[in-house]
């Protein structure tokens, strides 16, 4: 056995695996597919896991997809901002002595809401201050 049967042999089986993955979510949502998962499982074997093999590889072109969409939106999304920063380059000089106190906090117990109102009010805080920041130069 050489490296390239291993490497096929475990790709067929990351596909089984997420081909299954797949079967297994869309009989739970759906009671015909239901049904159709169950009689595939009394089919062969073989071709059972190509099946599964097959469904697994175009759920990962689709999840690939998917990242690579998000992935490029993020970077447009920085290129817009490195743009909008290069422009107001003039306006950052402006603030050159000015001084951003942090705070870091470890994680504890709370709970969703209870940090969505915290980070909300840290932001207000930094907000407030910015504005008395600005105040102050003009």
């Amino acid at each position: 056995m050489n490296a390239t049967d291993l490497t096929q042999i475990l790709q067929k089986g990351f596909y089984v695996t997420l081909g299954a993955t797949a079967s297994l979510l869309e009989m739970l949502q759906d009671p015909a597919k239901r049904e159709q998962n169950l009689n595939s499982l009394r089919q062969d074997i073989d071709s059972l896991t190509q099946e599964l093999a097959e469904k697994g590889a175009v759920t990962e072109a689709e999840a690939r997809n998917f990242v690579d969409t998000l992935i490029s939106r993020q970077i447009n999304k920085d290129q817009q901002t490195s743009n909008y920063s290069s422009t107001s380059e003039t306006d950052a000089n402006n603030f050159t002595n000015v001084t951003v106190n942090t705070t870091a906090s470890t994680v504890g117990e709370k709970s969703v809401p209870e940090d969505l109102k915290e980070l909300t009010q840290q932001i207000a805080d930094l907000r407030a201050e910015l504005e008395s920041i600005r105040q102050q130069n003009n």
